[in-house]
């Protein structure tokens, strides 16, 4: 609860946090943390492997310590250190989520990819992310629905809602 991302959270959010009980310190140990992260990786490469469509998805505010909005570079340095490359790790944030709701989802608008009819949602960085995905912290600016935010937008809408939920928990 003191990582600064925690002020973005509700406090409903942020007391369901505190009472989850895989994040009690008191838990057994063959359900900390590192055990089932190591386990996930394990079984995300052998999925990947296997030829399984893999979406990005660790902006679920539900699982502690996930933040919308930040979390995902957290998933996609994740998938790397599980074995996958880099574009395999950002097509899971991109193409492939777009592909599968299409899939899924009658008449749901396109996304995903580069094309022509589908909504415009870009993140334009100064390096190639398959590089570093680092770059990908620190975008110049990000396409949202065809509408543009430079990078001075981004960082006024943060500073905007970073004290938007300073009420006490329930």
């Amino acid at each position: 609860m003191h990582d600064p991302r925690a002020a973005f959270m509700t406090p409903n959010v942020r007391a369901d946090w505190a009472n989850a009980s895989y994040a009690r310190a008191d838990m057994p140990a063959s359900a900390r943390a590192e055990d089932v992260l190591a386990f996930l990786g394990e079984f995300t490469k052998a999925l990947q492997a296997k030829g399984v469509p893999l979406l990005a998805g660790t902006d679920s505010p539900v699982v502690p310590g996930m933040y919308p909005g930040y979390s995902i570079h957290d998933e996609l340095r994740a998938l790397v250190k599980a074995g996958l490359s880099p574009f395999d790790a950002l097509s899971a944030a991109t193409r492939t989520p777009g592909e599968f709701i299409a899939k899924t989802v009658p008449g749901a608008q396109g996304f995903g990819t580069v094309t022509q009819g589908l909504r415009a949602d870009l993140v334009l960085v100064d390096k190639n992310p398959l590089t570093s995905l680092e770059t990908l912290k620190s975008p110049l600016g990000v396409m949202k629905a065809g509408r543009w935010f430079s990078r001075a937008q981004l960082a006024a809408l943060l500073e905007q809602n970073s004290s938007k939920y300073d009420e006490p928990a329930r």
